[in-house]
């Protein structure tokens, strides 16, 4: 394993070398006379520039991305491996191996291109070409001499405690519980964790030992209330793997006694799990995805995928699983059919969860003897042996392996009871393992045909509230322009605004969860990018023709130069992916496309040159709106959502609820799903409508 840090650290260390005189030398100059020493330094370079009322700086700047540039037929190094350089000075600084002036001279030259702006570019010449870097290392310094000292966080003694600001401390606290506790050496070279073979395993199987000795019962119960209280607090940024640390308990729930309720275990243990997923530095500051680039975004994707398998939680309204099934599966299903292949009626199914939303405890326990039929034949279905479920569950580097898993066998059978656990947060368990199971079982298209039932369903809720919130509705075909005959799944027409929706049914799959970048990309474009293609044709329809005509009522809207938002909803709930400024995704989304191999054959091949087209018509829509002049596309690609069905209704009835939503378009906050950032914003105005109590 290559320690890149290491080998910048000589390569700097053979620049100072070498120019010790020099450097020397310059320092002197530029203290008695800046002129002579600015002029020195532009001959040193070779830069000639007429006239002496120029940017010195930028003058520099752009000497050294000319000179990165000319040697890009060579680039073979990723430009994070600087990044990844920065980070480990930062953590060695932190970890005290390193002084504050050892940190900042090395810093301010791994991270001097992102710092001043220079090379924003994918890739350089690897450290394998000494001369190239020794120059570059030299003009670094030099521009270095010119720029003011910079000023990094990090260094400073009042380091804030957020987590877009001490990820990094954060790391090294984990490393440190780590190993004080479970005698297991953490190795972190470049910034990252590299895990020795067979260690990730063994430091679960050292945790799951301390669970074992536990009351894993009430151990969910204090991680459901520990969750509660941060939400309670609008403590939503700063966060703990609750997802994983949940389902790592009901793996061990077959291990257990269930006797030992002593608190302070229970917190450590809470705390070695937090410390373990942190090793994986899933969670990225928002500073970070504010400058999404073509280059970065597939990583990016691929780190909130898999983020989103260890900590997002969040509390449904029962209500919203029940219009789940009452509008999405209900009308694709023959009830008759139902019945006789599962044993209890879509109504009974109902029944069942109304009567767990009347439940106050987070642990739900059935037994036989107490149980109706209808109910027993529900809690055979959804259920799954303690001893087998969340099989081989462990690590990120297990993810791929694990079976049985909680997220579709929503029910525990223990010891000849039923245990339903954290209903309130984990109803769409259920909703996802039914649609499955008919689809194996009773009707195989029941997916294809969700994705025609969503849109009804939507447009229903939207009808539900229109008079509230004063808006007309439209959907389906209409024209101009002919030859598209374009179709919009909604479009609400207010004084103010036009928003556009278009739902998608598309979700990711297992090999996208399991880390893929390709297929995560891939999904994603199916949905997002698909949705927003033809939200981004309707705008452009609507601005250029002013006045469209729907085919089915003959109704016409005149577009009179409202704002438009554009929707993309989705059946399934995205998380954090939902988050991300979209304007940046779309921008950096239409600069990427497959490489796909014709002579090649391929899972899903159709589905990438799918996604390859859709990438195509996004580009060419935008394309269009910007050539037109008459869009300011900033505001176009800012105006835009990606929203979970899920969100819409469950919050449809608050009185705020369109409000909301636009005020989502510009909100953004580093968090793990929409639906706390849909919560605050309705915090934020709700607060703001509230009279001043006058004295």
């Amino acid at each position: 394993m290559r320690n890149n840090t290491q080998t910048f650290i000589n390569i700097v260390n053979k620049t100072m070398e070498t120019n010790e005189q020099y450097f020397l030398c310059l320092e002197k100059v530029k203290i008695e006379n800046y002129g002579e020493f600015r002029q020195k330094v532009m001959n040193d370079l070779n830069i000639h520039h007429d006239g002496t009322n120029f940017n010195f700086l930028e003058i520099i700047k752009k000497h050294i991305k000319d000179f990165i540039l000319n040697e890009k037929e060579h680039f073979t190094m990723s430009v994070n491996v600087l990044k990844n350089i920065s980070t480990q000075l930062e953590i060695d600084y932190l970890s005290k191996k390193i002084s504050k002036e050892f940190a900042y001279h090395y810093y301010s030259i791994s991270h001097s291109l992102i710092y001043y702006g220079i090379y924003i570019g994918n890739s350089i010449r690897s450290f394998d070409s000494t001369d190239f870097w020794i120059k570059l290392v030299k003009m670094i310094y030099l521009l270095n001499m010119v720029g003011s000292k910079q000023y990094y966080m990090f260094l400073e003694e009042s380091f804030p405690n957020h987590p877009d600001f001490n990820q990094m401390k954060k790391l090294i606290d984990a490393k440190t519980n780590i190993e004080d506790k479970l005698g297991e050496e953490i190795e972190i070279v470049d910034g990252e964790v590299f895990f020795q073979k067979g260690q990730e395993e063994r430091i679960v199987k050292k945790i799951e030992i301390k669970l074992s000795r536990l009351h894993l019962f009430n151990f969910i119960r204090f991680i459901f209330d520990f969750y509660e209280d941060n939400k309670r607090k609008h403590n939503i940024e700063h966060t703990i793997p609750y997802k994983y640390i949940i389902n790592l308990l009901i793996k061990n729930i077959n291990n257990s006694k269930h006797k030992n309720n002593d608190r302070k275990k229970i917190i450590t243990s809470t705390e070695l799990l937090d410390s373990f997923v942190s090793l994986y530095q899933l969670k990225e500051n928002r500073f970070e995805s504010m400058s999404l680039s073509e280059h970065s975004l597939v990583g990016h994707l691929k780190k909130q995928v898999l983020y989103s398998n260890f900590y997002p939680l969040y509390p449904l309204k029962t209500n919203t699983l029940i219009e789940y099934i009452k509008n999405l599966i209900k009308p694709s299903i023959d009830e008759k059919k139902f019945l006789k292949f599962f044993g209890f009626t879509v109504n009974e199914l109902i029944d069942f969860f109304d009567l767990l939303d009347k439940q106050t405890d987070d642990i739900v326990t059935f037994e036989n003897k107490n149980i109706y039929q209808s109910d027993q034949k529900i809690l055979e279905l959804f259920s799954i042996d303690a001893e087998n479920i969340n099989k081989n569950y462990s690590s990120l580097s297990n993810l791929k392996n694990s079976t049985n898993l909680f997220s579709m066998n929503p029910v525990v059978k223990y010891k000849g009871k039923f245990y339903i656990i954290g209903f309130k947060y984990f109803k769409m368990n259920f909703y996802n393992s039914l649609v499955e199971k008919i689809r194996k079982g009773l009707h195989q298209e029941i997916n294809r045909e969700i994705g025609s039932n969503v849109d009804m369903f939507v447009e229903d809720i939207f009808m539900r509230i229109r008079n509230k919130h004063g808006y007309e509705i439209y959907s389906g075909n209409y024209k101009p322009p002919k030859k598209e005959n374009p179709e919009s799944d909604l479009i609400l027409n207010s004084k103010d605004d036009v928003i556009l929706i278009e739902n998608k049914n598309k979700y990711l799959t297992n090999i996208s969860f399991s880390g893929s970048d390709s297929n995560i990309l891939k999904d994603f474009v199916l949905s997002f990018a698909l949705s927003q293609k033809q939200l981004f044709k309707h705008q452009r329809n609507l601005i250029k023709y002013k006045q469209v005509k729907f085919t089915q009522d003959q109704r016409e809207l005149k577009y009179e130069n409202q704002n438009i938002v554009k929707i993309s909803v989705s059946t399934n709930n995205w998380l954090n992916i939902m988050n991300n400024n979209t304007r940046q995704v779309i921008v950096s989304l239409i600069k990427l496309r497959f490489n796909i191999e014709e002579s090649e054959n391929y899972d899903n091949k159709a589905d990438f040159v799918k996604a390859n087209k859709c990438l195509d018509e996004l580009e060419s829509v935008i394309n269009d709106l910007y050539e037109s002049g008459s869009v300011n596309m900033n505001v176009a690609l800012n105006q835009t959502l990606f929203l979970p069905l899920e969100l819409i209704v469950d919050k449809y009835k608050d009185g705020n609820f369109i409000n909301c939503l636009k005020y989502l378009v510009g909100m953004q906050m580093n968090t793990d799903n929409i639906m706390n950032i849909y919560d605050y914003a309705m915090f934020i105005i709700s607060n703001k409508s509230r009279s001043p109590i006058s004295a």
